[in-house]
């Protein structure tokens, strides 16, 4: 294809044409470069500090980013409004710009120390549960910062965070809130109920075809079959790919020793020992000495453990024997991991010199990983050392998949090109159906203007991990009213509901209004086979009721001293509930169960935090000089000059 537009360039007239398309682009070129150096990028201002465009875009593609992280499997990918980004990201911006001037303003500072610690406890920057500067330094370039630009940004951080834990911290609830939320949370009602239920009996409703017919009239809408397609689709499955890479042998077998010797790393040995501590050649010479005399002792059969007691200068130790814990290699300082490495179980060495004086070192546990044999890892290994170059191939293949679906009027060029099968998916609609028709993403391309309006290939669409697919309309129907007869039997059970929901809440509206009548109901009751279901001092949140129920019977407010309160619902099964509210009784803070005052009392703390800092920023943006934020906004963002040629 791409040929065929090269041969259809080569006429004089498609030159002219494509000299045309040059100069727009040129045009187009030197309307950005006027646009940038002599009007410069949009801005907003806040009290004279300039908050630039590009801030504004990056924080703006970091929300974006968010929205889609936490977007749920049933959620339109393409529902987000990229405006209403923008303005969280402007506004989340200007925010923090008047938390920092404040926060300059008030002489606050964050020391080098605090910043220092911040980042040693970084976990991200730690091996083995230490800070590693090289790791920090690689993972630092990574994102693109400097270490002195980390810094300022950690230390930037820091200051809003304590600006914001002055608030976060000092909030509180009071007794009288604690009591009012009581009084309604555990507040008590007695009442009784009967329930009416769709009768039983409504198969002999008769529903005529004229019913039907003008049900479905009145209510099309609610038999529309939603628009719908068929997808022929081609998938390039990562999994795949791993049968035509190739593993050395022997590639795998230094792989597997290389994990034995991990594995032989891991292993942690337990010492003990005796310290005589020295710093001068004289003091080392002397402690030389008496360790050579208490190593006599041991090897004649003495206690490690209290002669440590008895000898060590390590106090700390000594007391448990001279136990030091354990160590894979690493922990303590190299002369005594080089003696403790060499000594058998519960083998003593002789006086080993470290920087702290002379030791006898005791190796009294020996903890080793087992190893898994060369067959049981081999699968694993062979597959890990292909994984990168399965990574490579599925890129090139991914990208030629698109180059050939964007060439093609099909998908049976890249089909055979690529030697895939193409493949075909049921009819769904927009909210999606079984299998690749159940991926927004797929959704989204397969509704979208050009697979569907222009009837194009798609581009390639990452479904998961290891897959991607190009997709195209195979077929098409438009969103269209249901015959009759398909849902016929839907709108007689439809109608007979209602017919069975009207007569139970007439029932139910004659019981209510005996009862306000002052009416004694109690024949009727028994003739309709009903029955009161009496409940006493029950809470909002009981389990033992409808909840259907309980919401009607505290919706209601308390009736006065000495009477009832009469009253009915429909539920949303269409049955009819009538109840009789006979009391109320405000709950007690002493109703609270175990822990729940205090969470309540968090709760409000924590409102009345977030309550308190919201004023303080609406104070904040109230005094401030905020410029161009508005029209920003209503310019999407883009500059709002045009060039016109």
């Amino acid at each position: 294809m791409l040929q065929k537009i090269r041969d259809k360039t080569e006429g004089l007239a498609s030159k002219v044409i494509l000299y045309v398309v040059i100069a727009v682009f040129a045009l187009w070129g030197l309307d950005s470069l006027v646009g940038s150096v002599f009007l410069g990028s949009k801005v907003v201002e806040v009290n004279g500090t300039k908050l630039s465009d590009t801030e504004i875009e990056r924080m703006t593609q970091q929300k974006i980013q968010e929205y889609f992280a936490n977007l749920a499997p049933d959620q339109d990918p393409g529902a987000y409004d990229e405006n209403l980004m923008r303005a969280n990201a402007l506004e989340e911006l200007i925010q923090r710009e008047l938390l920092r001037q404040v926060a300059k303003d008030s002489g606050m500072v964050i020391s080098s120390d605090t910043i220092d610690r911040r980042i040693a406890v970084t976990p991200d920057f730690q091996v083995d549960g230490v800070f590693n500067a090289e790791r920090a330094s690689i993972l630092l370039r990574s994102m693109g910062y400097s270490p002195a630009g980390y810094r300022a940004l950690l230390a930037q951080e820091t200051l809003l965070n304590q600006q914001l834990a002055t608030y976060t911290t000092t909030g509180f609830a009071t007794r009288a809130d604690i009591e009012r939320i009581a009084a309604l949370s555990h507040q008590k009602r007695s009442f009784r109920f009967l329930t009416l239920p769709l009768d039983a009996q409504g198969e002999n409703l008769e529903i005529s075809d004229e019913d039907i017919a003008a049900y479905y009239n009145a209510n099309e809408l609610q038999f529309m079959r939603e628009e719908q397609v068929k997808l022929d689709y081609l998938e390039l499955d990562k999994n795949a790919l791993f049968a035509e890479v190739a593993v050395n042998e022997d590639a795998i077998l230094a792989a597997y020793n290389d994990e034995v010797s991990a594995y032989q790393a891991q292993t942690e040995r337990r010492a003990s020992h005796i310290l005589f501590g020295a710093a001068s050649e004289e003091e080392f010479a002397a402690a030389d000495a008496k360790a050579r005399e208490v190593k006599a002792r041991l090897d004649a059969g003495e206690d490690f453990g209290a002669l440590a007691q008895e000898f060590s200068d390590d106090t700390g130790s000594a007391q448990d024997g001279g136990d030091v814990g354990y160590t894979t290699g690493s922990n303590f300082v190299a002369n005594f991991e080089q003696a403790l490495q060499g000594l058998a179980l519960d083998q003593v060495s002789d006086p080993v010199r470290t920087e702290f004086g002379v030791h006898l070192i005791k190796l009294t546990e020996v903890s080793e990983t087992e190893v898994p044999s060369f067959e049981e890892r081999r699968a694993d290994i062979e597959r890990t050392l292909k994984a990168k170059d399965v990574d490579v191939l599925f890129s090139r293949r991914v990208e030629e998949l698109g180059n050939l679906a964007f060439e093609s009027f099909d998908l049976s060029e890249p089909a055979m090109q690529m030697n895939l099968e193409i493949q075909h998916t049921d009819w769904f609609g927009r909210s999606g159906g079984a299998g690749i028709a159940g991926n927004p993403a797929v959704i989204q391309a397969a509704f979208g203007a050009e697979v569907l309006g222009e009837q194009l290939n798609s581009a390639t669409i990452q479904v998961d991990a290891n897959r991607t697919v190009v997709v195209r309309v195979a077929e098409h129907q438009d969103e269209e009213l249901r015959p009759l007869d398909e849902v016929r039997g839907e709108i007689e059970v439809l109608l007979r509901i209602d017919r069975l929901g009207e007569r139970a809440r007439v029932a139910g509206e004659g019981i209510v209004n005996s009862l306000k009548a002052g009416d004694n109901i109690d024949q009727l009751l028994q003739v309709q086979d009903l029955a009161w279901n009496q409940q006493d001092n029950l809470e909002r949140n009981a389990f033992t009721v409808n909840p259907e129920v309980l919401a009607h019977v505290f919706s209601v407010a308390a009736p006065a001293q000495g009477e009832t309160l009469v009253q009915g619902f429909q539920t949303s099964n269409g049955d009819y509930v009538v109840f009789e509210l006979q009391s109320v009784v405000d709950g007690t803070a002493a109703d609270f169960r175990d822990g729940e005052q205090e969470s309540l009392r968090n709760f409000i703390s924590q409102q009345s935090a977030a309550n308190d800092f919201a004023g303080f920023m609406l104070g904040l943006e109230a005094r401030a000089k905020i410029v161009g934020k508005q029209s920003y906004l209503q310019s999407g963002g883009e500059d709002d000059f045009d060039l016109d040629f």
